[in-house]
């Protein structure tokens, strides 16, 4: 079995963290689409090159797929329990409560939360 590289393993504890779950598909697929994001963030700005480009890491052979399966994350975790938790981890109202985000945002957001090492912050607190 492969290990999991730092980032790997920060971006899969922070979707646990904020709720997505990690036997969904899409879980896979947003996390190595926000690792893409960190390294080169213009992805955010162009989904379609995004999914493509996470679809090909995995040998999906439809981009249509993984988007798909990302949306579908995002909006059963909303249905399930919505995202206060992005307003936790940031410890401060970055998102309005009781909406659910794009996928985009999402995806930024999680980016930012890494490129910030706001789990450092997170660390701290609870003594780790």
């Amino acid at each position: 079995m492969e290990d999991c590289s730092e980032i790997e393993k920060i971006i899969k504890l922070t979707l646990i963290r904020i709720g997505i779950k990690c036997d969904m598909v899409g879980f896979v697929y947003l996390e190595k689409a926000i690792e893409f994001v960190i390294e080169s963030p213009f992805y955010v700005y162009n989904l379609k090159d995004l999914f493509k480009k996470v679809a090909e890491y995995f040998g999906v052979q439809n981009s249509y797929r993984v988007e798909a399966n990302i949306q579908n994350a995002i909006s059963a975790t909303y249905d399930l329990r919505g995202f206060d938790a992005i307003n936790e981890i940031f410890h401060m109202e970055v998102f309005e409560p009781k909406r659910k985000p794009s996928t985009a945002e999402l995806i930024k957001l999680i980016a930012e939360y890494y490129k910030l090492k706001l789990y450092e912050v997170e660390k701290s607190m609870l003594g780790i």
